[in-house]
C-alpha cells in the first residue's frame, strides 16, 4: 500500500505530459460509480374490517446513494382489489366484503434516480367481515408479558383472540367444534377479535371460545388447522372457555368476554388458567403471518399443541410424528412457556422447517455457546431467528422459576457472538457449529441493517424461497453451508455483503453446500475431528479413516457424527463397510446412508462389528454417510467416551 501511495504523483505527471495542453492527447474518464440498488419497503402489515379505506405505504422506501423515483405496486394474492394508483407511494383501496378473514397481500418494486430497480417488498392486509347476526361481540385474552426478569404478572394485557373459533350453544353444553351437537352457531374471530353468528329468534344462549384457529376446505387458500388440548386427557378436545352467561338472542346485548390468565400479581394461580391456550395460538397466528407475507396460498399441515398445568417444566419440543405435535412446559414452578412467545415461535419454526424446508436436526439439548452437529446449529438457530422474524423482536425471553423466583434466559439475535479467534478453547464467539452464528447470520439478512457487518435488508421472501427450493432438496445434510450457497446463487449481486457477514463468525467464504474450504476449528475441537466436513470416499478405492470425538460433549455436538460423501453415476450394488479404533468389549459403530438429501438405509446394529450393508442396485445420485462411534454420537450414553478413527470402506 505504500509503494502505490508514492507512485501516485507520478503517475499524475506521466499522464499530464502526454495529454495535458493543446497535444492532442486525451485520458480516459473515469468509470461511473457503482450504483447502489434501492430498498423498497411496503410499509407494515393492516387488519381492517369490510368497508375500510385502506392506504398502502411505501414511503419508507430508500436508496442510499440517490432518491426514489418511481413505484410499482401489485396484488400477489386475496380477493381481487382496485388500487387507486398502482404507481404512487401511498396508494388506496377499498377492503372488500368477506364473510371470513382473508389475507390481501401486495408488492413493492421501487426505482432509483438511476434507473435501478429493488428487490420485491411485501405486505399483508388482513379483512375482517363486518359483525352480521343477532350474536355479536368480542374476545380477548390477558397475556403476560415476559421481561428480563421473567413474567411479570402484575401488568398483565388485554389483547384480541384473532381468528379463533367461537360456537353459541345451548346453555350448558361443552363443545369445541361447530359440528358438535347443542351449537347454534359459529364464527372465526377477526383481527380485532369480534365475531357475528346467525341463530333462530327468542333462543338462550352461551358463547364458548374455543382454542382453535381453523380454515378448512370449503375455503380458498390458504388453510390451516391448530388447536390446543391437554393430550393426556383428549387430544381430539380444544379447550374451551366461557363467561357462563345465557344471553337470548332476541335482545341485542353485545357478548364481549375478556378471557383471565388465572395468576394473581404475583404469579400464584388463583383461579383456571384460562387464557393460556388463546395465547399460544395468538403467537401461532402470527407465525402464519409472517409465512403467509411470503407464500400466501400456504396450505399449513394440521398442528396440535400439547399444553396443561400437569406438562412438566423444560421439556418443549415439536414432534413431527402424526398428529403433528408442539409440546409446551406448563409447570408454574418451574417453566411455563404460554407467555414466552419467543419459544413458541422458536418450536413453531421447526414445524415450519419440517414441513416446507427440510429439517435434519438430530435435536438434543444445546445451549449458548455449545459447538453443535452442523445440522443441529442450523436447525436451532433457525428456530430462535424465525422467532425473532415472526415477532419483529430480535430479543429473545425463555422465562422460567428457580426457587420461587422469577428468571429470565434472555439474548439478542442482532447481537454477534464474540469474534475472539477460533483457537480460543471456551466461549460464545461465532463457528459455523454455532446456533448463535446462524441465528445472527439469518436476522441479519432480514431485519434493516443495524451494524458493521449487516449491510443486506432482504426481508423474509428470500429466506422462505431458499427454505422451500434449494434447501429442501440440497444433497448435502441441512446446514449453514448449504444455506448460503443457496443463497448466493440465487443472488450473486449480494456475494461479498454475504461472505462479510460469515467472516465476522470466523466462517470462510461458502463455495458450495459441503463446506469445501472451511478451515476455521473451534479450539476445544481436535481439527481431524471436526474438518473436512465432509471426506471424499470412493468406491472400490480403498478404505479411508476419519476421525470422532467427543471434545465438545456427546450426541449432537461437533465431532461426534462425519459425514463421507461420494457419487453413483449409475445404479450398481454396494456394500459399505464401518469399524472404529474403539477397543472396548461393546464398541458399536454405526452408519446412516442418504441420497440426494432423503434417508436410504442405515447400519445400527449394536452386536455386529464391523458394521455393514449392503444395497442392491443403490439408484445413481449424490450420497451422504454419516459415521459415528455409538460411545460419542448415539443420544443415549453407551459405552466409553473418547477419541477414536472410524474406518469406512464403499465396495
Amino acid at each position: 500500500m505504500r509503494n502505490r501511495t508514492l507512485a501516485l504523483p507520478l503517475l499524475t505527471a506521466l499522464l499530464s505530459a502526454c495529454g495535458g495542453g493543446g497535444g492532442g492527447g486525451s485520458t480516459t474518464p473515469p468509470p461511473a460509480p457503482v450504483n447502489s440498488l434501492p430498498v423498497a419497503n411496503a410499509g407494515s402489515n393492516q387488519s381492517v374490517n369490510s368497508g375500510a379505506t385502506v392506504t398502502l405505504n411505501g414511503t419508507a422506501s430508500s436508496d442510499s446513494d440517490g432518491s426514489i423515483t418511481g413505484y410499482t405496486w401489485t396484488q400477489t394474492a386475496g380477493t381481487a382489489v382496485t388500487l387507486s394508483s398502482a404507481t404512487a407511494a401511498q396508494p388506496t383501496f377499498t377492503a372488500p366484503s368477506v364473510s371470513a378473514s382473508t389475507t390481501l397481500t401486495f408488492s413493492l418494486r421501487v426505482t432509483d434516480d438511476r434507473g435501478a430497480s429493488s428487490d420485491l417488498a411485501s405486505v399483508s392486509v388482513v379483512v375482517s367481515p363486518l359483525l352480521t347476526g343477532n350474536v355479536t361481540g368480542r374476545i380477548r385474552f390477558t397475556r403476560i408479558p415476559a421481561t428480563n426478569l421473567g413474567l411479570n404478572y402484575a401488568t398483565g394485557t388485554l389483547q384480541p383472540a384473532r381468528g379463533i373459533l367461537v360456537l353459541a350453544v345451548v346453555p350448558g353444553t361443552q363443545a369445541d367444534t361447530a359440528a358438535d351437537a347443542g351449537v347454534l352457531g359459529s364464527a372465526t374471530t377477526g383481527t380485532d377479535g369480534t365475531f357475528g353468528i346467525d341463530i333462530a329468534a327468542n333462543t338462550n344462549y352461551q358463547v364458548l371460545a374455543v382454542a382453535r384457529m381453523e380454515r378448512g376446505a370449503s375455503l380458498a387458500l390458504p388453510r390451516w388447522n391448530v388447536s390446543v388440548a391437554d393430550v393426556e386427557v383428549n387430544a381430539d378436545i380444544a379447550y374451551t372457555s366461557t363467561n357462563g352467561t345465557t344471553y337470548n338472542s332476541s335482545t341485542a346485548t353485545a357478548v364481549n368476554y375478556d378471557i383471565p390468565s388465572g395468576h394473581g400479581p404475583t404469579g400464584a394461580v388463583s383461579g383456571t388458567r384460562a387464557s393460556a391456550p388463546f395465547a399460544i395460538l395468538d403467537t401461532i397466528y402470527q407465525g402464519m403471518q409472517l409465512v403467509l407475507s411470503a407464500a400466501p396460498t400456504t396450505n399449513f399441515p394440521p398442528l396440535l399443541v400439547d399444553w396443561a398445568p400437569s406438562n412438566p417444566g423444560g421439556e418443549t419440543y415439536f414432534s413431527p410424528n402424526q398428529p403433528q405435535t408442539m409440546v409446551l412446559s406448563a409447570d408454574t414452578t418451574e417453566d411455563t412457556d404460554e407467555f414466552d412467545q419467543h419459544v413458541i415461535a422458536h418450536e413453531f419454526g421447526h414445524y415450519i422447517e419440517f414441513n416446507f424446508s427440510r429439517a435434519d436436526n438430530i435435536g438434543g439439548a444445546h445451549g449458548l455457546g455449545d459447538k453443535l452437529d452442523i445440522r443441529t446449529a442450523f436447525g436451532e438457530g433457525f428456530g430462535y431467528a424465525f422467532g425473532a422474524m415472526v415477532l419483529n423482536d430480535p430479543v429473545s425471553h425463555d422465562t422460567f422459576v428457580d426457587n420461587g423466583v422469577q428468571l429470565s434466559s434472555t439474548f439478542n439475535v442482532e447481537d454477534n457472538p464474540s469474534t475472539t479467534p477460533p483457537g480460543s478453547p471456551s466461549g460464545n464467539y461465532g463457528c459455523w457449529c454455532s446456533e448463535s452464528s446462524v441465528w445472527s447470520i439469518l436476522w441479519d439478512l432480514y431485519d434493516t441493517p443495524a451494524d458493521v457487518n449487516d449491510t443486506l435488508a432482504l426481508g423474509f421472501s428470500p429466506i422462505w424461497s431458499v427454505l422451500v427450493n434449494q434447501q429442501r432438496i440440497t444433497p448435502a445434510v441441512t446446514s449453514v453451508f448449504s444455506f448460503i450457497s443457496a443463497l448466493k446463487t440465487a443472488r450473486p449481486a449480494d456475494t461479498a455483503a454475504i461472505d462479510g457477514m460469515l467472516a465476522a463468525q470466523n466462517i470462510s467464504p461458502v463455495v458450495d453446500a459441503y463446506g469445501t474450504g472451511e478451515t476455521h476449528v473451534p479450539g476445544n475441537v481436535a481439527t481431524n475431528g471436526a474438518i473436512p466436513l465432509y471426506t471424499p470416499i470412493t468406491v472400490a478405492g480403498g478404505p479411508v479413516v476419519i476421525r470422532n470425538v467427543d471434545d465438545a460433549g456427546i450426541y449432537n455436538t461437533l465431532g461426534n457424527h462425519r459425514f463421507l460423501r461420494f457419487t453413483l453415476n449409475t445404479a450398481r450394488t454396494i456394500t459399505i463397510s464401518v469399524n472404529s479404533s474403539n477397543a472396548a468389549a461393546d464398541k458399536d459403530p454405526d452408519f446412516l446412508v442418504f441420497r440426494d438429501g432423503n434417508f436410504i438405509t442405515s447400519g445400527e446394529d449394536s452386536t455386529e462389528v464391523p458394521e455393514v450393508e449392503t444395497l442392491v442396485n443403490a439408484a445413481a445420485g449424490s450420497y451422504v454417510i454419516d459415521v459415528y462411534d455409538c460411545a460419542n454420537g448415539c443420544i443415549a450414553e453407551q459405552g466409553t467416551r473418547g477419541d477414536y478413527d472410524i474406518t469406512v470402506t464403499v465396495n
